[in-house]
């Protein structure tokens, strides 16, 4: 009934291609993953399937977030956010600005317009839409900063007795917010816009990430 991987994304990409077959009218498949925004995630895609994309794909990605967003999340009307260099309509290359114009024209999206990279763990969105390749660079930079954060959090609560105390009694908020922003509990992004489910979990995922990717 579902297909779960922790293998090549390229390779499970390809695969559900072929076996699956895209949905009526889908140019191409997109990874969706769910970013730790509150109150509720927000939808990025696509987050690696699709390096290079036209126009007409991102409008595509748009209504494939859309739909899993109210499906999954059960978010109603949920807006859309194209991701870019600025805020500005006119912001970005030809690609963006074209998809810019296409997805405000288009029927059945709520469209707010652009975001930034700054924006993507505000939750000023439910759905962020760019290519595979931004998709991808971004939710890695959102990894290693999360790392590099709790890294410098650990050592700087080790610095002195009294920053251990503190770190003691704070412990359960830390706890909660690591487990919040760790890839391992979410378990991995589904491919939307194929006829079947696949879902994509992290290629570094223990047991506790594969058994979230099949649960998701």
């Amino acid at each position: 009934s579902a297909v779960v991987s922790a293998g090549s994304t390229a390779g499970i990409v390809a695969t559900g291609k072929l076996r699956l077959r895209a949905q009526q009218g889908v140019l191409r498949p997109a990874i969706a993953v769910a970013l730790p925004t509150l109150p509720t995630p927000t939808i990025l895609l696509d987050a690696g399937a699709n390096a290079e994309v036209k126009p007409e794909m991102l409008v595509q990605f748009a209504h494939l977030g859309a739909a899993y967003a109210e499906t999954a999340l059960r978010i109603e009307d949920p807006r859309i956010g194209l991701l870019t260099i600025g805020s500005e309509p006119g912001k970005g290359n030809k690609l963006v600005k074209r998809a810019h114009e296409l997805l405000s024209a288009a029927p059945g999206l709520n469209f707010t317009g652009n975001v930034e990279g700054h924006d993507l763990l505000t939750g000023i969105v439910n759905v962020i839409v760019t290519d595979g390749f931004t998709g991808n660079v971004a939710l890695k930079t959102m990894e290693g900063s999360v790392r590099y954060a709790f890294t410098e959090l650990r050592g700087t609560i080790q610095e002195s007795p009294v920053a251990r105390v503190g770190g003691m009694l704070q412990r359960g908020r830390i706890r909660r917010l690591q487990r919040r922003l760790d890839p391992e509990v979410h378990g991995g992004a589904v491919l939307l816009g194929l006829n079947g489910t696949v879902v994509i979990a992290h290629g570094a995922s223990q047991a506790t990430g594969v058994s979230a990717a099949c649960a998701l």
